[in-house]
């Protein structure tokens, strides 16, 4: 399943973590905000195999984001995932103002 979730959930996700995967869709060189233990993998149509050779468990909480403004890859990511039988995917759609700037994650 998938599951959009607001900002404050991102950021509290980001906080706590509880054995999420971070994937941000965007390359590391063009990435507005550099978070800590976050996997970088682009959203193409090698997206899913390249995910499950990294992350073979189904089980895995997966929070997919984008933080470039109209970017419409988290939602394409996350239904990717939940078809190939991912069953805790989260997707957050941001912009580069969403700086988290406590707790040292920005």
């Amino acid at each position: 399943m998938k599951y959009e979730i607001p900002r404050e959930a991102f950021k509290q996700r980001l906080e706590d973590r509880l054995n999420f995967v971070f994937v941000d869709l965007l390359p590391q060189d063009r990435t507005p905000v550099q978070y800590k233990d976050v996997e970088h993998i682009t959203y193409s149509s090698n997206f899913k195999s390249e995910f499950s050779s990294k992350f073979p468990n189904k089980n895995q909480n997966v929070v997919v984001y984008s933080l470039q403004k109209g970017d419409d890859a988290p939602a394409k990511a996350a239904n990717d995932l939940a078809e190939a039988g991912y069953n805790f995917v989260y997707y957050y759609s941001g912009t580069a103002d969403d700086i988290v700037l406590d707790k040292g994650l920005n």
